[in-house]
Formats: C-alpha cells, sequence, structure tokens
C-alpha cells in the first residue's frame, strides 16, 4: 500500500474514530440522564447493581475486579444496596466464608424500570433517523460491540 493511501487511511480511520467517539459520548450522557431520572440510585449504585445484574452471583472480590474499584468501597456499596432490598448474599455451600452476592426480584424489577426508561430515550432519538438508517445503524453498532469484544480478548 502507497504511503498516501495509508495516510489517507490512517486519517479517515482517525476521523470515524472521533465520530464514533462523538457518538458513544451523547449516548453514554443520554443513558445516565435516562437512568438517574428514573432512579433513586447514584450513578455508581447503579453501575454495581448493573454489574451483579450481569455477572451474577459474583464474589465481593470478583465484584471489586468487574468494577475496577477497591474491595472495601465496593463491599459498603454493596451494603447500601442489601439494606435497599436490591442485593442479596448468598452463603456458599463449600465454604462458609465464601459469600456470592445476587440481584433479588426488587433489584430485578428496579432495573427492568430504568432499562425501559433508558430505551424509550434512545427510541425517542432514532425516531429522528429514516428506518433504513436505523436498521443500518443498529447492524454497525452489534458490529462494533463484536469488534470490541475481539479488540478485548486480544490483548
Amino acid at each position: 500500500m502507497s504511503a498516501e493511501i495509508m495516510e489517507e487511511t490512517d486519517q479517515t480511520l482517525d476521523e470515524d474514530a472521533w465520530s464514533v467517539e462523538d457518538a458513544s459520548l451523547a449516548l453514554v450522557e443520554m443513558t445516565l440522564n435516562a437512568m438517574t431520572r428514573s432512579s433513586e440510585l447514584s450513578v455508581t449504585q447503579l453501575r454495581v447493581l448493573l454489574a451483579v445484574d450481569r455477572h451474577g452471583p459474583v464474589n465481593l472480590s470478583g465484584l471489586a475486579a468487574l468494577l475496577g474499584m477497591s474491595v472495601s468501597a465496593t463491599g459498603r456499596l454493596v451494603a447500601r444496596l442489601h439494606t435497599a432490598g436490591l442485593l442479596t448474599r448468598l452463603l456458599s455451600p463449600h465454604s462458609r466464608r465464601e459469600v456470592s452476592i445476587d440481584v433479588t426480584e426488587t433489584g430485578r424489577r428496579s432495573l427492568e424500570r430504568i432499562r425501559a426508561a433508558r430505551r424509550g430515550h434512545i427510541a425517542a432519538a432514532l425516531r429522528h433517523l429514516p428506518p433504513d438508517s436505523r436498521r443500518t445503524l443498529a447492524r454497525t453498532l452489534r458490529e462494533l460491540t463484536a469488534a470490541a469484544g475481539a479488540h478485548e480478548t486480544d490483548g
């Protein structure tokens, strides 16, 4: 590949990365706004609840690693969510010292309300796009999600 084509490709890739970053930041902002308006939980508490829902049951150190937080900070968040009835602690049948954390039914209902609000905000934005553009966007985002997952496993 010639240097001129490679430079153009790198420039195009960089411009595309900027566009994707812009769009992802807008989506994150829209999502966070929808989630915080539809819940009394903080963003950090929502992160914990969503992580346990996605990866649970999980032990405290595993959850802390998933979130990139200290075990003590994660433990305090879990305690608050447990007190609120959104998380439960399960004793391991193999070890009395090991406790797993999982989402309660109340927590699942709360997450479903939050997710419905989030989808509603996203759907409102998508209504401004023609149907073909929406389908193309959805397909492309699925491909990007898969590529991001492959990139993570590649190291």
